[in-house]
């Protein structure tokens, strides 16, 4: 579901403004503390944050939103849900069955998963 806003001030501050659908469907937006991810040019990712506990410094917002995404998805339409077939993992095999990867292999600090 999109929901539509706009630019706005509050105060001396600059704001956005979106519909009220937005907090009827999602209450959770209407009130606490916000938080906004720049992803890219023109995209923000918003999420609330609990007020007690600030958020952990190594949660990626992306990552959560995505799995989020999926949870949803997959409560809506359980019957979409799909095993990978032999097929495909046979083929995913093939691409990277030649790469050796180490599981207890130190990446250091400034390794992500991009």
């Amino acid at each position: 579901m999109t929901y539509n806003g706009r630019a706005t001030k509050s105060g001396n501050s600059q704001a956005m403004a979106f519909e009220k659908s937005l907090f009827r469907t999602h209450p959770e937006f209407a009130t606490g503390r916000l938080s906004a991810d720049y992803i890219g040019p023109g995209c923000l990712l918003v999420r609330t944050l609990p007020d007690a506990v600030p958020a952990a410094e190594e949660d990626d917002p992306i990552l959560g939103a995505y799995l989020a995404f999926l949870e949803a998805e997959i409560a809506a339409s359980p019957e979409r849900m799909r095993p990978l077939s032999p097929g495909s993992l046979e083929r995913a095999r093939e691409l990277v069955g030649h790469l050796y990867v180490d599981p207890n292999e130190d990446l250091g600090d400034g390794a992500s998963i991009d």
